[in-house]
This record gives structure tokens, C-alpha cells and sequence, in this order.
């Protein structure tokens, strides 16, 4: 019961930061409502890992492309880290009876 929930909350997390990693690679306007929903959301779970490398995001431009992407290293390594502290509660927890 208590794992399910942490799954869930994990769950939704990675949801909001894998949107946030999409949504910047694809420059997304952070001026529309719902793309700056999605990175306020997601900052907070973001913000920890934010220089761990030095460099949190790199811009992607070149031929044909028309917006700017942004491949954001602090969201990527959010998504793992988060994903694997998720399944390891969530895991100890399930073994509980």
C-alpha cells in the first residue's frame, strides 16, 4: 500500500521532469501557460542537481533547426536519480508485511 504510493508520487515527478527534459530539447516557449507550469513544477526536483557537471544545459543549433533546443543535463540526471531513489524506497518498502 505505502510502496503504491511512493510509486505514484515518484511516478508523477518523473512525469513532470521528463516533460520539462522534452520540452526545453524541443524549445518550447516557456511564455505559454502550460510549458511555464511544467517548469515551475519541475524546478524544485531539478534544482539539487543543478551544476553538479559544471554545465547544466547545452544548446543544440545548427542547420534547419527553427527554435533554439536545449539539451538539459540537470533534468536528464534528475530523471535517473529520482527513478532510482523511487524504486529503492518503493522496493523496501513493498517487502514490508
Amino acid at each position: 500500500m505505502v510502496a503504491n504510493i511512493i510509486y505514484a508520487i515518484g511516478g508523477f515527478i518523473e512525469l513532470l521532469v521528463g516533460l520539462r527534459f522534452i520540452l526545453r530539447l524541443l524549445g518550447a516557449d516557456a511564455g505559454n501557460a502550460i510549458v511555464n507550469w511544467v517548469y515551475s513544477w519541475s524546478t524544485p526536483f531539478v534544482a539539487p542537481f543543478s551544476g553538479m557537471f559544471g554545465v547544466d544545459a547545452t544548446v543544440v543549433s545548427g542547420i534547419g533547426t527553427a527554435t533554439t533546443s536545449v539539451f538539459d543535463w540537470t533534468a536528464l540526471v534528475a530523471l535517473v536519480v529520482i527513478g532510482l531513489v523511487v524504486g529503492f524506497v518503493g522496493s523496501l518498502l513493498g517487502r514490508r508485511r
